[in-house]
């Protein structure tokens, strides 16, 4: 008995055990996972498990809840997974990686949230409203989750998908219509895809890009935030506005400076 209780111990461990994330540097760094599994056996009450991701989330996933220990472990784990990648989108999409990383922290809180380890959707991409996120991106399957009503979430395979359906949201028409130059910058790209639903610098049937690279001066922060800040198609986050959308950028830039 004691040999199959032990047998079963090392299953569980194995299994809860995440990959840890090889970064640029070679170095080995905490995921968002490994902090959160050893947040489970340190705090268990604060964290579940998903068996359909194989994936821990924060049950109640705020600040409030954690000490400043955990809190900052997560946002340096988070910064370190998606720093690169929101980097290299904010290169091909001419927009400041901080937009980018800041909502994606802010929507998921640092990677810990149910919807975001369930369904891979770091930024609360809703299916309501935009037919080309199946139609042209292919991203077709959805989760139902209350927030707080009943809304139906898209699901992707992981960050670089949920990113990419996050470009195409803040450069849709009636977001672009608000930056200085109605988006001209990034237009032709984004309509691009949405017609060969593909990334514009990758090679269509007929063997051809629409651009090794999009030419032009980046949106700032300021012009994308306030292209979505308060919007009324924008308004379904009931707590966000300008004033809590810097917030979160500073976060974002507190973290970029500690590591």
């Amino acid at each position: 008995m004691k040999c199959s209780c032990f047998t079963l111990l090392l299953a569980v461990l194995c299994l809860a055990l995440p990959l840890r994330a090889q970064l640029p540097d070679g170095q080995v760094h905490d995921t968002v996972q490994d902090v959160l599994a050893r947040l489970s056996a340190t705090a268990p009450q604060l964290v579940g498990w998903l068996p359909e991701t194989s994936r821990f989330y924060l049950v109640t996933p705020r600040s409030s809840v954690l000490t400043d220990y955990w809190l900052k472990a997560l946002q340096d784990a988070f910064f370190r997974e998606h720093n690169e990648l929101c980097r290299r989108y904010s290169y091909r999409y001419l927009c400041d990686w901080r937009a980018l990383m800041a909502k994606a922290a802010r929507e998921s809180f640092w990677g810990t949230s149910y919807l975001c380890n369930r369904t891979f959707n770091y930024f609360g991409i809703r299916h309501a409203g935009k037919p080309w996120l199946c139609e042209s991106l292919g991203y077709c399957r959805g989760f139902w989750r209350n927030d707080p009503e009943p809304a139906y979430f898209a699901v992707f395979p992981g960050f670089r998908e949920s990113l990419w359906a996050f470009v195409h949201t803040i450069y849709s028409s009636h977001f672009l219509a608000r930056l200085p130059d109605g988006g001209l910058r990034v237009l032709g790209a984004i309509q691009h895809e949405r017609e060969h639903g593909l990334p514009y610098w990758s090679y269509t049937a007929d063997g051809l890009p629409y651009a090794g690279q999009l030419d032009g001066v980046y949106y700032s922060l300021q012009s994308l935030i306030d292209s979505w800040s308060g919007h009324e198609i924008n308004n379904l986050c009931l707590d966000c506005d300008r004033e809590t959308d810097w917030h979160w950028v500073r976060q974002v830039e507190k973290v970029a400076l500690r590591l």
